[in-house]
């Protein structure tokens, strides 16, 4: 197993609580690792300025990777940055249209209008509801459920291929990344990276593929999962404390 060189960090429930709440100690991990030299990337499926804001305020150096993604941000001179976007949206909005009309409770994410890389439906209907109707309709769509909400996009965006682009930009090979999830959506990047964690409550589906998985759950199994990578590839001894100390 080679050197670690970026860890790659879903939010929602990895970072977070389940109500969505950023974990202190996996905002103390973050930035250790980011003091230690090891740059962290935020692989999300929210939209590219939730991303953006999540990154400045918790204090991530790397690429940022929204909309499962779909989406890129990069860092360019001073405060500007790029944004790249892999997709764009079309055979979405056929499907949001036929989905609406059969289930009229079915709501889109208040961020969808932002979006460009695919839909974010939330979970008042089923996921095998919107499955059945990407079949029936002909659509070369796919719908993950997060498990905070379905993700329907084309079936090449994913976190994966997030990650190798935004890898080419860090001049490094996706083999060098770990990357931290709890959610199906994390399955495309356990296939890219060189080391995989799992967060306690995550689906048996992911934790089958991890090469760890932490005894915490939600953002304090991402504090554990963080610390774990900083030590399993030398950033940290044994003995050193970790998340500890001021954010």
């Amino acid at each position: 197993m080679g050197k670690i060189k970026a860890i790659s960090l879903d939010i929602d429930g990895t970072i977070t609580y389940r109500d969505r709440t950023l974990s202190i100690d996996a905002l103390k991990a973050i930035r250790l690792a980011e003091r230690l030299g090891v740059p962290v990337m935020l692989v999300t499926g929210n939209s590219v300025p939730f991303a953006e804001a999540a990154a400045v305020f918790i204090g991530t150096s790397g690429p940022v990777i929204a909309e499962d993604g779909g989406a890129l941000s990069l860092k360019g001179e001073g405060t500007m940055r790029k944004r790249v976007f892999l997709t764009d949206m079309d055979e979405e909005w056929i499907l949001w249209s036929e989905l609406k009309r059969r289930y009229p409770e079915a709501k889109l994410s208040y961020s969808t209008m932002e979006r460009k890389a695919g839909l974010v439906v939330l979970r008042t209907v089923p996921v095998e509801a919107v499955r059945e109707i990407i079949e029936e309709l002909g659509l070369n769509l796919v719908a993950v459920d997060s498990g905070f909400a379905i993700h329907v996009k084309k079936p090449w965006i994913n976190k994966g291929a997030g990650i190798e682009k935004a890898c080419e930009y860090l001049g490094i090979k996706p083999s060098e990344v770990a990357h931290v999830g709890d959610g199906e959506n994390d399955l495309d990047a356990f296939r890219v990276v060189g080391y995989r964690v799992a967060i306690a409550q995550a689906p048996e589906s992911l934790k089958e593929k991890a090469d760890y998985v932490t005894e915490k759950p939600y953002g304090d199994g991402g504090a554990e999962a963080i610390v774990h990578i900083l030590r399993k590839f030398g950033y940290l001894g044994e003995g050193d404390e970790g998340s500890s100390g001021n954010p």
